[in-house]
């Protein structure tokens, strides 16, 4: 029994002869997150990345310019009487509201199309298609921010600080993205889309329970500390984004070439 369970052992030798012609014939590549975008982009294309994205992002447009119509007059009576923590404050909670509407709407209206259990089917994975739609949204949303924040800042005679406004706006719409994600990881793709948006809610309520207190601090907060919170934010986000890409997931572009 010995004789034959020593005869069909590898040698040094052979072991080694195999492992090479295996990392010969398979070629391993492994692909950085960077290489994912590049490939997964010109693999996949813009039309199939952003189809049916056209509808939403007009939608969110009309709702933003309501949204600066509906408040700007409270915006200019709360400089009147010298409130401008109350500005800050607003600014801080309406910052991330371009790129939730972007995904969130993203969501539902696959749900709601039945595109949602299809695309988790399709040999692209899911989550890389949401991975790179996030980037977008946050680009999207940075430019919002920065054309948002400069005409409130124009509008308002320039009483306030544009850095001050433009630091807690980033500060603002990069702490909801990296907390979206962290998120994502802990609750199933599935029930996501009610279940955060549930959970963002009672955020809200708790920061309208605690305005006064969040916009003192906002108010009188250093700029260098808000700057540097808005470039960790910054890399958080991209890190958790390279996070994701690496986790096991139901598809993806291939690692390996044969």
């Amino acid at each position: 029994m010995n004789s034959e369970k020593k005869s069909i052992l590898f040698t040094r030798d052979e072991r080694e002869n195999s492992i090479a012609f295996i990392l010969k014939e398979v070629n391993l590549r492994p692909i950085t997150f960077k290489e994912f975008l590049r490939s997964y982009y010109k693999e996949v294309g813009f039309r199939y990345l952003f189809w049916g994205m056209g509808d939403i992002l007009f939608i969110v447009g009309l709702l933003l310019i309501g949204v600066g119509i509906l408040y700007f007059p409270d915006l200019h009576h709360l400089l009147e009487n010298d409130h401008r923590d109350e500005i800050y404050f607003t600014v801080f909670g309406a910052s991330p509201i371009c790129y939730a509407l972007l995904y969130f709407l993203g969501i539902w209206k696959e749900r709601l199309l039945g595109t949602f259990e299809l695309k988790m089917t399709l040999s692209v994975s899911l989550k890389e298609l949401f991975i790179i739609r996030m980037l977008a949204f946050s680009g999207i949303s940075l430019v919002v921010s920065v054309g948002g924040n400069i005409l409130i800042w124009q509008l308002l005679g320039q009483e306030l600080s544009l850095m001050r406004l433009l630091s807690l706006s980033f500060s603002s719409l990069f702490l909801f993205a990296n907390i979206q994600l962290l998120l994502e990881y802990k609750i199933p793709m599935y029930c996501s889309y009610w279940v955060t948006p549930t959970i963002w809610g009672a955020v809200g309520v708790l920061f309208a329970w605690k305005q006064d207190w969040i916009a003192q601090l906002l108010l009188y907060l250093p700029l260098s500390i808000v700057t540097v919170l808005v470039f960790g934010l910054v890399l958080l986000f991209f890190y958790l984004l390279r996070y994701s890409y690496f986790m096991k997931k139901e598809g993806t572009i291939t690692y390996v070439s044969t």
